[in-house]
């Protein structure tokens, strides 16, 4: 289940998309918690992203980020790129043959995304999966939204998430942080799945330099 304030679909098979969310990082006595109450009788989605970069982090360096989404039934290839509020997406689907390889196949890049990286003159042919991040994801609607539990699983850590998933940001926000007050949860804005991602990678690879 996935809330957009804005969605607009090109064809079929590709969609962009405004997300509106907050999220709030939790240690796991707080996740367990919530896990055993709240979210006691949401199913466990299981979903792995592979990030996708050139050698000289020319996405990174936009401030943007490229994913594939494998869900187990699905595979989605994803450009973020931040707004003034929210973050536009950019959806396509691919084919799984595009997992075998480290490098991809600019041919197969989704044409909304990469005329994306076109327009920022961003090398298409020079893409490659830098790593994989696996979710265990439960969700559950809440006051109008969508609230998502998170535990990420990538390299050699693991870490835990609320997000809030909301078609106004306004009113998602008052929400949000009522909630947090609510369950006595001390408001603590994570840096972004990716973020998060690319942080741990560049202290290990630091480390092996």
């Amino acid at each position: 289940m996935k809330l957009s304030a804005i969605i607009k679909l090109l064809r079929r098979d590709l969609v962009e998309e405004l997300e509106i969310e907050f999220k709030n990082i939790i240690d796991y006595p707080v996740y367990n918690r919530l896990k055993n109450t709240y979210f006691s009788k949401a199913p466990v989605i299981t979903q792995t992203n592979f990030y996708i970069d050139t050698e000289d982090h020319a996405i990174a360096s936009h401030h943007i980020a490229l994913r594939i989404r494998d869900t187990g039934d699905t595979l989605m290839m994803t450009l973020k790129v931040p707004q003034a509020v929210g973050i536009m997406e950019y959806h396509g689907p691919i084919d799984a043959a595009m997992l075998d390889e480290e490098a991809i196949n600019a041919d197969k890049v989704p044409a909304n995304i990469r005329q994306q990286l076109e327009e920022r003159h961003i090398a298409v042919d020079q893409l490659f999966i830098v790593g994989a991040l696996s979710t265990e994801r439960r969700e559950i609607p809440y006051e109008g939204g969508l609230l998502v539990l998170d535990a990420s699983h990538y390299l050699d850590t693991e870490d835990y998430e609320l997000e809030y998933e909301v078609p106004d940001y306004d009113s998602g926000l008052d929400k949000f942080e009522t909630f947090l007050a609510q369950q006595g949860i001390q408001s603590k804005k994570p840096l972004n799945k990716v973020q998060r991602f690319y942080a741990r990678y560049e202290a290990l690879t630091s480390k092996s330099l």
